[in-house]
Formats: structure tokens, C-alpha cells, sequence
């Protein structure tokens, strides 16, 4: 078995090796573009605790990139290698915990290597799971994924002895659940899920220990598996009701978003079943938003999970491991699937979650009577088969970029993100008057997305510079109030800044881009929005700089601190008052600024550190003033 389940890790390694020449996607560059500045301990050290993905910051995740710094420049090949390989182990990490849990429910041994393996087997070459590991940036996901099996594995191993050293086993149990959530959590913050598992475990297909009292035991649980389950649920409470601005920005409540949620969580197992390939990846339609518990999808599918959920609590022992199935699922999406503010789909977040569903479907299928047996082997080779050509056919497109950028338009054409990609493609391999055409065709059949015309007049500004560029302006001025709220916008503004300082283009000036900025910033999803309000600020400052006004400059930036400090303003403010002679503003301002570091104690020793160095800055630009 051992043998078999090696040729299948080799398979997943043949069928994700296409996508070693894959390119960075999404959030790639706007999480690890720093690593272009790591080039020692120091500055992987400041990388490693930069991170803006999460609250906690991830800096576990971030450190295995800051080791592969070198390789930023040629391309996601080595991080994606590295993801792989991560995927792989995780794959041996699932099978040993699937194994230690099957033993733990008194399964012969051959039977429980049996279910392990195949079980781990269908997850690996899953391909709803292969996003988690060709986008470069999800290896937060899959490394979380990694100590949250680490932790199950240690739990399980010490737990077997609880019979006979019962004291010994729950130290071993406790330090596994501890250390595995604590590593887990600083890679993402999904890892804070490993006692829900764990819970999810002991309250189903694990039987009480004899050997320990009650009372012990339960006083145990409360305080490693309730607790922590409650502190969630608690932080999620405080989650329900969004801000109007998150709501601007977003386009649903918090209401809307779970029910909406409770359709996609079927999607997920549907795809997971039939993955088809171009029903799988990164560029899809944007889901439509459930706006009432009365519809007919809406109301089916909430009250199927309510069903499902309450049937499996009832009667989790009497049928423990089906209810281990829906009850890990639903622990596993508790929070990104729920009321916590982020884009409604994404398939990686079924890393982790959907092991549940796979090893109630293999346990079932393997302890069944021998006819039912037979034909759900079958069943499930099958589906291995099936699994194995869609996730090369889906890796040998992830490899092919720009035929792939190419395939992802034409299948979702109203994807926002997939068009952009398109685009950018086309700039590249058929230049820019075949990029202007695919911006221009998808605005005027999508209004919403209007905001990609700045795009098209920073490439009218870089290529078509004789061209009269007031049409586009003018059609900017009347769309941009009314477009859809997204951080690209202001990603682009921001480059239509850069190429106005450096490219002398007919009818854009940097009085255009304020133009712009503000007719922006005049959308109500604009206008509500705190990250959005501190960037437009950001903006306006380095444009009164480059154009000389100190003043404007300073009130700027003030007035972006207001929205919310962060580590770039702190060093254009100090090196702006620095710059104009003010040295004794620009140390008070450091000293305010340490009063205002982030409660992240990790995130607050790399604010202080920049201080310190902003400082000696300061320092010795003063002494060359003397």
C-alpha cells in the first residue's frame, strides 16, 4: 500500500509540473513585491514581519519567501517548486493523521493504512484544490494546512497513550494543539481552526477516555477545544454588523454574504465531485449576491445546512463518521465562509475543509459490505482517474500564461480580473492598440468597471502621445462617481501619476491626475472608505510634492494619517518636514508615532525599528545642515 500510495505522489507531482512555468497572479506581486529589496537577515527580517494580508501579519509564511528572495526576479517557477513539494508533504501529513485516526477508532491496521491512503490519495490530486498551491501567495494556506496536520498528528500520537499514561498524554495533546495553532496562525489565521477539528474529532468518532475522570476531561475540553471554538464565534459576532463603508465596498451585509455563502459552500462540493477544468481557477463571474432568505436556492440551501449541521450534532454517534464529514466541512469554513468581509469565492479555502467530506466518502466506501464495496472502489478509482487528467489538463494551461489568459476571457468574459489579465498579455505579444480595443469593449458592455479607462489613458500616454487624449478624460470625469468600488482604481491612478512625471503626454498633467483622483474619491464607495480615503491623500502628497508645494504637501499627508498610520507615511512625513529644515517637528512627529504603534507586538518591532532608522536619518541630515 505504502508503494501505491508513493506512485500516487508521484503522479501529483507529474500533474502539477506543467505549471512550474506559470506567472504570478492576483495578489502575488502586492503581498511578496518586496522581496525585491531582501538581500540580507535584516531586511528578510523586516520582510518576514511587513505582512498586510492578515491581522497577525503572517510572518511565518513570509519567511520561507524571504528565504527564496533571490529567486524574485526570475519568475513564480522556484515558489511555485517549493508550493508543490509543500502540497506533497501535506498529502503524507493527511495520510499519517487519517491512519493514527483510524487506529484510534479501533480499524485494523491494514484497514486503516487502506482508508489513509486512498483518502489522501483523492485529496492530493483534487483539482478544486489547485489554486491553493499555483497561486504563489496561497502558500500561507497550504503551510497553515501543514501545522494544523502537524498538530492533529502529535495530538493523535499522544493520545494513544492516554490509557495507560494518561497525565503524560495530556500534556502531549495539549503542547500538540497549542503549538500547532500558534504556528499555524502566523501563516494564516485559518489555522486557528485546529481545536474546531479537533472537537469535531472527540465529538464524534472518538469515544471518552476511561482513564481519565469526567470532570477532568471535561474541564480539558472546555479549555482547549469550547474555548477556543467560543472566542471564533465571539470575534465573529462582533463581525455582523459592517460598517456602511464595508457594505459600499463589498456590495452586500453581513446577512446577505452568509446566505450567499451558504449556496457556494454546495458550489465547493459540487466542483469537488466534477471539477471540471473551466469550471476551476482564479477568473470567475462574480457570484450573485442572495439579497433574500425567500429565495427559492437561498432558502434551500440554508436550510440544508441546517439540517445537515443538526442531524449530524444529534446523531454523531450513532453515525459518527458522516457526521465527522459535514461537521469538519463546515469547522473548516467557519471562518472565511461566514460573516468575516472577503470576496465570496475562493477555492483554495477548501484546503482544509474539505478533508472531511473525503474521508467519511473513502471510510464508507472501504468498510462497506463486500457488493456495495465493489462498486464503490470502483466508484472512487474512477474518480481518481477522472481528478488525474483535469489537474494536468488544468496545470498545462497555468504554465501557458498568456493562452491561458486568453482561455479564462473567453469562458467568464464578465470577469473584471480575467479581462484585465488579457489585457496585459495582449500589451506584450500584439501591442497596445489591441490592449486599448479588449479595455475599451469590456467598459462599454460593463459601466461598473469604467475605472480601467485610467488604465487606458496612462497606455494612450506611453504609446499614443500625439493622439488628443479629452475624450477619455472627459468620459473618467462623468464615470468614475459611479464605478464600483476596487483598490486597482487606485493602483492606477497611481500609475497614471508615475508616467505623467516622467512622460510628456498631450492633455495629462498632474493637475489631470487630481482631477481624476477627486471625481474618484466624489463615489460614495470611494468617499466611505477609510483605506481607500488614507491612499487618496497618500496620492495628493506626492503630487504637491513633486510639483514644489511643501505645504499642500504636509497638510496631505496629515490628513491621510488621520484615516490610519501606517510605515510609508511615517517616512514621506518625517522626510518631508526633514527635508524643509523642520528637524524638531519631524522628532516629534517620530515620537508620536512610536505612541502609535500597531497592538501586532511583531508588526509594532519592525514600526519601531523604521523609527529608529528614519531617526538617524534625521540625525545626520541635520549635522550636514550645520
Amino acid at each position: 500500500m505504502l508503494i501505491g500510495f508513493g506512485l500516487v505522489l508521484l503522479l501529483a507531482w507529474s500533474c502539477y509540473r506543467p505549471a512550474l512555468t506559470g506567472a504570478l497572479q492576483l495578489d502575488d506581486v502586492s503581498n511578496l513585491g518586496g522581496l525585491a529589496q531582501v538581500s540580507d537577515y535584516d531586511s528578510a527580517f523586516n520582510f518576514s514581519l511587513s505582512g498586510g494580508a492578515g491581522p497577525l501579519g503572517r510572518p511565518i509564511a513570509l519567511a520561507t519567501f524571504a528565504m527564496q528572495a533571490d529567486s524574485w526576479e526570475q519568475g513564480a517557477g522556484a515558489f511555485l517548486r517549493f508550493n508543490f513539494m509543500l502540497h506533497l508533504l501535506n498529502a503524507v501529513l493527511l495520510a499519517f493523521c487519517i491512519y493514527r485516526l483510524s487506529l484510534a477508532m479501533a480499524v485494523k491496521r491494514d484497514k486503516a493504512m487502506t482508508v489513509a491512503m486512498v483518502s489522501a490519495s483523492v485529496w492530493v490530486l483534487m483539482p478544486l484544490l489547485a489554486t491553493s498551491s499555483m497561486l504563489v501567495v496561497q502558500r500561507m494556506t497550504t503551510l497553515s494546512a501543514a501545522f494544523v496536520l502537524l498538530g492533529l498528528a502529535g495530538y493523535l500520537v499522544a493520545r494513544n497513550d492516554i490509557k495507560n499514561m494518561p497525565r503524560r498524554a495530556l500534556v502531549g495533546m495539549s503542547t500538540s494543539l497549542v503549538g500547532g495553532t500558534i504556528l499555524a496562525m502566523f501563516c494564516k489565521e485559518s489555522g486557528l481552526l485546529l481545536p474546531v477539528f479537533v472537537l469535531a474529532i472527540e465529538s464524534t468518532v472518538l469515544e471518552r477516555p476511561n482513564s481519565i475522570d469526567v470532570r477532568q476531561w471535561r474541564l480539558w475540553k472546555a479549555a482547549f477545544l469550547v474555548l477556543p471554538l467560543l472566542l471564533i464565534v465571539g470575534y465573529l459576532a462582533t463581525r455582523l454588523g459592517y460598517p456602511e463603508w464595508v457594505v459600499q465596498r463589498r456590495g452586500f451585509t453581513a446577512g446577505e454574504r452568509v446566505m450567499t455563502e451558504a449556496r457556494i459552500l454546495w458550489l465547493y462540493l459540487l466542483k469537488a465531485l466534477f471539477g471540471l477544468p473551466d469550471k476551476l481557477g482564479i477568473f470567475q463571474d462574480a457570484p450573485t449576491v442572495s439579497r433574500s432568505l425567500f429565495d427559492p436556492l437561498t432558502l434551500l440551501a440554508g436550510l440544508s445546512w441546517l439540517l445537515l449541521a443538526g442531524s449530524a450534532i444529534v446523531w454523531r454517534r450513532r453515525y459518527p463518521i458522516v457526521a465527522l464529514g459535514v461537521l469538519w466541512y463546515l469547522a473548516g469554513h467557519l471562518i472565511e465562509s461566514t460573516v468575516v468581509s472577503l470576496e465570496l469565492y475562493f477555492e483554495h479555502r477548501n484546503y482544509l475543509p474539505i478533508i472531511g467530506p473525503i474521508t467519511a466518502l473513502c471510510s464508507l466506501v472501504l468498510v462497506a459490505g463486500r457488493r456495495w464495496r465493489a462498486i464503490g472502489v470502483v466508484a472512487l478509482a474512477t474518480l481518481v482517474l477522472i481528478n488525474t487528467y483535469f489537474l494536468y489538463v488544468f496545470a498545462s494551461l497555468w504554465g501557458e500564461p498568456s493562452l491561458a489568459s486568453r482561455h479564462w476571457a473567453m469562458t467568464y468574459p464578465h470577469s473584471v480580473r480575467a479581462v484585465g489579465t488579457l489585457a496585459s498579455y495582449q500589451l506584450d505579444e500584439e501591442g497596445p492598440l489591441r490592449t486599448l480595443q479588449t479595455i475599451d469593449r469590456f467598459v462599454i458592455d460593463h459601466p461598473q468597471h469604467a475605472y480601467l479607462r485610467l488604465q487606458e489613458l496612462n497606455l494612450l500616454c506611453r504609446y499614443v502621445r500625439d493622439a488628443s487624449h479629452v475624450q477619455v478624460i472627459e468620459q473618467l470625469d462623468r464615470e468614475l462617481p459611479n464605478v464600483d468600488f476596487t483598490y486597482t482604481a487606485g493602483k492606477m491612478l497611481s500609475q497614471l501619476f508615475d508616467g505623467v512625471v516622467v512622460t510628456d503626454c498631450p492633455d495629462v498633467h498632474l493637475d489631470t491626475v487630481v482631477a481624476l483622483a477627486w471625481s474618484l474619491r466624489s463615489n460614495p464607495r470611494y468617499a466611505a472608505d477609510p483605506i481607500y480615503n488614507r491612499f487618496h491623500y497618500k496620492l495628493l502628497a506626492g503630487i504637491a510634492r513633486v510639483q514644489g508645494d511643501q505645504v499642500a504637501t504636509i497638510d496631505n499627508l496629515r490628513k491621510a494619517l488621520t484615516y490610519g498610520p501606517s510605515g510609508e507615511l511615517n517616512m514621506m512625513m518625517i522626510t518631508a518636514l526633514a527635508g524643509d529644515g523642520d528637524f524638531d517637528a519631524a522628532y516629534n512627529f517620530i515620537d508620536d508615532a512610536k505612541d502609535n504603534a500597531p497592538a501586532n507586538p511583531l508588526r509594532a518591532m519592525t514600526w519601531h525599528r523604521n523609527l529608529d532608522e528614519l531617526r538617524i536619518y534625521i540625525d545626520e541630515l541635520e549635522k550636514l545642515q550645520q
